[in-house]
């Protein structure tokens, strides 16, 4: 049992590690207007969907950089899997189902071990730090930009973790086991208010690292099953 929720620690810290820090089909033609950014994040959360979401964590200088792909259920109970691949070439996987987490890469043997869901959800939901770039008042909004075809408001600031004390406390507590005090963001919403793309600057116990995610294939809400071979 001890093996098994130490294990499961690990699974939740290597990905809020590679992350640092959190939504149907894509933007139909009629979204091509303007739109406010603000009552767009207002009506985010409230359908499910499923996105992919690719993440590169550069840290500054000659390392190499950690980079990690997921597919991801937002607005219900958090589902979903992501593999990564760490700064010394380690493979890691995960799968996060209704009832458990699997993770593959915890030894050499290519099994799946089970372990209990954990109670820090790592998703990737950006929602609240828009809400927090949007409360900083007109300096936060750059204005309409075209990002992949679709029209998206550019929104950036400096954030303090602290301000994610109240709004979103498993972020902020991902962010102070990250030892990241505040950060730098440059994000990119749809009209839906769904996030599309974050560029994010953070210091990360005195070394500088670049955080890159890119939002893509939205979707209906998806069932993701349990993985095998799983260990005993």
């Amino acid at each position: 049992m001890r093996r098994t929720t130490v294990l499961a620690a690990a699974a939740t810290t290597a990905v809020l590690a590679l992350l640092t820090g959190c939504r149907g089909d894509d933007a139909p033609a009629g979204d091509a207007a303007a739109f406010d950014p603000a009552e767009a994040v207002a009506k985010a959360g409230q359908e499910p969907y499923a996105v992919t979401v690719d993440v590169v964590r550069a840290p500054d200088g000659d390392a190499e950089p950690v980079v990690l792909t997921a597919r991801q259920n937002l607005n219900t109970l958090f589902t979903g899997r992501w593999q990564g691949k760490e700064a010394d070439g380690t493979l890691r996987e995960s799968v996060t189902t209704a009832d458990a987490e699997y993770l593959r890469g915890h030894d050499a043997t290519g099994t799946w071990l089970k372990t209990p869901r954990s109670a820090e959800v790592s998703d990737f939901d950006y929602n609240e730090y828009a809400r927090l770039l949007l409360a900083q008042g007109p300096s936060a909004r750059k204005g309409m930009e075209t990002r992949d075809g679709v029209p998206t408001y550019h929104l950036a600031g400096h954030l303090e973790a602290a301000q994610f004390a109240d709004a979103a406390p498993s972020v902020h507590r991902a962010l102070t086991r990250s030892g990241i005090t505040s950060l730098d963001l440059d994000q990119w919403i749809d009209a839906q208010g769904r996030t599309r793309h974050v560029d994010e600057r953070v210091v990360a116990d005195g070394e500088k690292v670049a955080i890159t995610l890119a939002f893509s294939d939205f979707g209906p809400a998806e069932t993701f099953a349990a993985p095998s071979p799983v260990a005993d």
